[in-house]
């Protein structure tokens, strides 16, 4: 069995697509809300953040997008082979889709009882299939190209949402709301995030 459905990745709105349906009126109360109160609920603002669902890859019938210290890579099955014989394991680290499905590989297992009260309200309130659950990375993050390769860098926070797209939300149960822990450079090609312990 393939590490990542390539047909259900590749059904992934591009990331224009899936700003454009993000910036309905009713979208930022329903994160800082309802959203925020599910990953509060069971702790998984510790470790995990509500991520805008978009493709950068098509992915072919034996291929996986791997993030590997900041950068993903789009790696076929000799590729993980080779990875795995080093001693690295490569685990989910990304959820999307309709049905929640692990989409890129490096980290932490998702708990099953906070997955389904997540899909269960983005369902009730029109979301499905618009945000995902992402890993949360030490420091808010920025994803640049620098030639092929997509690239993450910690965030200086001056990032405008003229060149660059809030794709990763996290919140804090000491402060409501929620802050923008991730964005994608309007012109991006690629997907990654900073690589968090426990995978490559």
């Amino acid at each position: 069995m393939p590490l990542i459905d390539n047909t259900h990745y590749n059904e992934l709105p591009s990331l224009e697509t899936a700003y454009t349906r993000r910036k309905a009126k009713h979208i930022d109360n329903l994160i800082q809300g309802r959203l925020r109160d599910v990953f509060i609920k069971y702790g998984a603002h510790k470790a995990f953040a509500l991520y805008l669902q978009h493709r950068h890859h098509r992915l072919g019938s034996n291929e996986a997008v791997v993030k590997v210290h900041g950068t993903a890579h789009l790696m076929n099955d000799e590729d993980l082979d080779d990875i795995e014989t080093m001693g690295n394991k490569i685990i989910p680290a990304t959820w999307m889709g309709r049905d929640m499905l692990a989409m890129e590989a490096n980290t932490p297992v998702i708990p099953p009882h906070f997955v389904a009260e997540l899909d269960h309200l983005l369902t009730l309130n029109g979301c499905k299939g618009l945000f995902g659950i992402d890993t949360l990375a030490v420091n808010d993050w920025t994803e640049i190209t620098i030639g092929n390769a997509s690239v993450v860098v910690p965030s200086n926070g001056e990032e405008t949402e003229e060149a660059y797209i809030p794709v990763a939300f996290a919140f804090d149960d000491r402060k409501p709301g929620f802050r923008v822990h991730g964005k994608c450079g309007k012109d991006h090609k690629h997907t990654s995030k900073p690589s968090t312990s426990g995978g490559i």
